[in-house]
Parts: structure tokens; sequence; C-alpha cells
């Protein structure tokens, strides 16, 4: 299921992000009809509704500061609240352009106040990862295991309320121990998973991010603040969250294929040969390189040991029309024959 949030007053669906609701409580012209949806929306997403509270109390805080505290953290002037006199305009300003703008203008406050506040103590942080070619597992203090994939680095921070992961790079599957009030959340560029306790793999490739689940069900969110979308996925499913635009739709995924690394395969159905290399990079000593593009282009199904990588440059041109050249930096440059 994916939800798309929309911010038209004409449309009937209800705006379902905090900040959306913050920015309009502080526009200064709610309607009767949009505080009695805004109550509405508390009781229906008491989670929204928190984050909402922490956002009134973050900007509570920052009127607190000094004016000249927060203009060294803004680096200016702090920007004059908005007004809008209608009868100046030649065109009507949407409610999405005055939300959006107070929201502006309340946010570059409410970050100056953040960045004086003492930030909650966590009561436990690691630092976890595998170098290329290797696979580790890690079993956390609450009894959650992280399968770790090569090539990955990510933070784990528990504490009182919430237990977090911050994926830098690479991969890692995730059984996580059911805790209702500590939810377990995955960050890793442009999104996020929110989940009690469940087994999904999330995988981060530069800007993009991945996410697979084998059982339960998680909620991911992404894409930008003011469009932020968001899905449910359920076991055998998957969705992709680039690193700029709305988030993908969750789709029917191979998962257990995907997750072969994990039992020391890793498996390839008619998959793209720029895919292939990709992958197998993880764990050969000697890189693949793609030469040309139409290589890249090639389709292969294989599978392959991740015990001994490197039986795949020799069965590479078996099972693709392909030619292997070592390369003066060291590399293996990949070809078409």
């Amino acid at each position: 299921m994916t939800e798309s949030f929309s911010r038209d007053a004409d449309d009937p669906r209800q705006p379902a992000t905090a900040s959306w609701w913050f920015a309009r409580w502080h526009s200064g012209d709610m309607t009767r009809r949009e505080r009695r949806q805004f109550a509405r929306w508390r009781r229906e997403q008491p989670d929204a509704a928190r984050e909402f509270d922490r956002m009134q109390q973050l900007g509570q805080a920052a009127e607190q500061l000094p004016q000249d505290r927060v203009q060294a953290l803004l680096g200016g002037a702090v920007p004059a609240r908005p007004t809008v006199r209608r009868a100046a305009l030649r065109w009507p300003v949407s409610m999405p352009l005055r939300a959006a703008f107070a929201c502006a203008v309340l946010a570059l406050v409410a970050l100056a106040g953040w960045w004086s506040l003492p930030g909650e103590a966590p009561s436990f942080t690691t630092v976890v990862g595998a170098d290329r070619g290797e696979r580790k597992q890690v079993t956390l203090p609450d009894g959650s295991v992280l399968e770790i994939n090569g090539n990955t680095l990510a933070e784990v921070k528990f504490y009182a309320g919430r237990r977090e992961v911050e994926l830098q790079g690479g991969e890692i599957l995730f059984s996580v121990s059911p805790d209702a009030e500590r939810p377990f959340l995955v960050r890793a560029g442009s999104g996020e998973v929110r989940v009690t306790g469940t087994v999904f793999d999330v995988r981060r490739d530069e800007d993009v991010v991945t996410v697979l689940v084998r059982s339960g069900t998680v909620e991911v969110t992404g894409g930008h603040w003011w469009n932020l979308g968001l899905a449910v996925l359920r076991g055998g499913h998957g969705i992709r969250v680039p690193g700029s635009g709305a988030i993908g739709v969750p789709a029917p995924t191979d998962v257990d294929t995907a997750l072969a690394w994990q039992t020391g395969r890793v498996v390839f159905k008619n998959a793209p040969l720029s895919e292939v290399i990709s992958e197998m990079n993880r764990y050969l000593a000697t890189p693949l390189r793609l030469a040309d593009g139409r290589a890249g282009r090639l389709r292969v199904s294989a599978s392959f040991s991740l015990d001994r990588p490197e039986a795949l440059l020799d069965a590479l041109p078996a099972v693709a029309p392909v030619k292997l050249a070592p390369a003066a930096d060291g590399a293996i440059d990949v070809s078409a024959r």
C-alpha cells in the first residue's frame, strides 16, 4: 500500500504530515473546518501527532534564545514573519505556498534552537560493518540480529524510546526483536524504515536504497520533506527509495534470491551484466569494470559461491559473450566479444 499526501485545500484527502500541520498552525489563518481536521488527524495518527508536539516544543525553546544567538546560528538577521496583502496581489497565493513559506521561516528559527539544545544521550552505541568480501553477524543488546554483507558501514544507537541504525552504505539483513515500546528505525539516505519486530533487508548503493521484507510488516518513508511518501511492505515485497524524487511502489520480489548472500551464494536470474559486476565487486579482491555499454546490457543467469568469488572470472566468458582484460590500474576490463 502506498500513500501520497496531498496539500491542496480543495482536495478532500486528509493532509497527513506533522510539518504540514505545523506550518498551517503557525500561518494564522486556520479555518474551523481545518481545526476539526487537525483534531481528527491527531487522534488517527498518534505517532505523527507526537512529532508535531516535538516541533512545537522546539519552536518554543527557540523563541527563548537571545536575538544575537539566533542571528549567529543563522548567519544573519532573523527573517521577518511573512505578511500577505491580498489586495496587492495580482494572482492568488495558494495555501500550499503559504504553508511552505511559513514552515521554511519557522524551520530556520527551530533549527537554531535545536543546535543550542542538549541532545538525548543514547544508552547504547556501536559501529558495525564488514570489509569487501566479508560477511558478519552481530547480536545487539535487545536480541536483534544483524547479518552484515560486504563493504558495509553503519552506526547503531539505542535510546529510551527507540532503536536507531544509520546505514552509511552497504547492506544489512535485520532480524528485529519485538518491542512495541521501542520502535526500530533504519535510516539510509533519503529513506527510513520503521518496525517493532520483523525480518527485513536494507541496501544502500550511493543514493538509491532498496528495502526487502522477508517476514512481518515494515513502514518505509522517502522523498522530499514537502512531499513525503509512505509505503507499507509485507513479506515477499520490496521497494526502491531514490535519493531524489518520489518513493517507489512496493512490488512482489524474489526475496530468497536477493538474499542468497546470507547463505554464502549470489544468484542472478536474467540480470544485466552491469548489475552482476556491481554486485560481484562487493566480494572480488580485483574489481571488474565495464569497458563498453553494450556489454553492460547483456543478460546473465548464474550462481556463484562467495567462498570463492574469483570463480566468476573463469565462468563469466562461458555464460556471456564477453572477454576480460587486465588494465594498467589493476582492474579487469569487461567488454563484449
